[in-house]
């Protein structure tokens, strides 16, 4: 059976101090627990290195938050794909909500971001999602389809030879940090459509994982889980706290 994926997004939080003593108290736990699913966590890009020191067992995947558009030159502040391939970055945050609606973002730079860490083979987890105001209108399925097939036209030839690299995330822009979560048939309906969308596009993408994020806590992680078609979970605030996200790694 395929491995279930925990990940945690600490986002812009933390010291170096905090940083270091959350990573050491996760990778104790799963040292301890031998937990069945993989669990990736995403530090600030500034404490990677502190962080990947800890891990040198790889008991855990370490990724990073964002990623240049564009391969190297003058972009200054930017992190290339194939500086995070050299410094053995596995992982990569493409398309969250925050960076498309408080940075603007658009599709095409998502797509343009995944295409780089596709040519880098750094694994891709590729955030989609719709606002309150869609959601509210009913255009749920009509964004999400957009997004995804604006991303497959970007890379499609990349994804017919490694669909594994890209993982899915499904985050209502309205769930995040709301303490709001959509209803057992809400997500039924949405993942339903997602795996369709992701199938219908080429016969390997059944192999793509899909995850859910959106105010994950300890209480409805299980819960979530038991939704068909989600194969892990992508936790905000929760997994800033050690003892939140060991136990939603628990309840898995």
């Amino acid at each position: 059976m395929s491995r279930k994926i925990i990940a945690g997004n600490w986002k812009q939080n933390g010291s170096l101090k905090q940083s270091v003593k959350l990573t050491k108290d996760i990778v104790s736990s799963v040292k301890k627990n031998k937990y069945k699913h993989e669990i990736i966590i995403f530090p600030p890009s500034l404490y990677l290195s502190q962080t990947q020191n800890i891990n040198r067992d790889n008991l855990i995947k370490i990724g990073s938050q964002n990623v240049s558009a564009y391969n190297n030159g003058a972009y200054t502040g930017e992190i290339s794909a194939s500086m995070l391939k050299d410094s053995k970055i596995r992982y990569c945050l493409v398309g969250h909500s925050e960076r498309r609606h408080i940075i603007g973002e658009s599709d095409a730079i998502c797509s343009d971001k995944a295409l780089r860490l596709f040519e880098n083979n750094v694994k891709i987890i590729y955030c989609i999602g719709e606002t309150l105001a869609e959601y509210k209108s009913k255009k749920t399925q009509l964004i999400l389809k957009k997004q995804i097939q604006y991303l497959f036209k970007k890379i499609d030839k990349h994804i017919k030879n490694k669909p594994a690299n890209i993982i899915f995330a499904y985050e209502p822009v309205w769930a995040i940090g709301t303490g709001l979560v959509p209803t057992a048939k809400e997500l039924l309906l949405t993942f339903d459509f997602i795996r369709n969308t992701v199938n219908s596009i080429g016969k390997k993408n059944k192999s793509i994982k899909l995850l859910y994020g959106g105010s994950v806590s300890p209480d409805n992680a299980s819960s979530l889980m038991k939704t068909k078609h989600i194969d892990g979970l992508l936790i905000g605030g929760a997994s800033l706290i050690a003892k939140k996200f060991i136990a939603i790694c628990s309840t898995i």
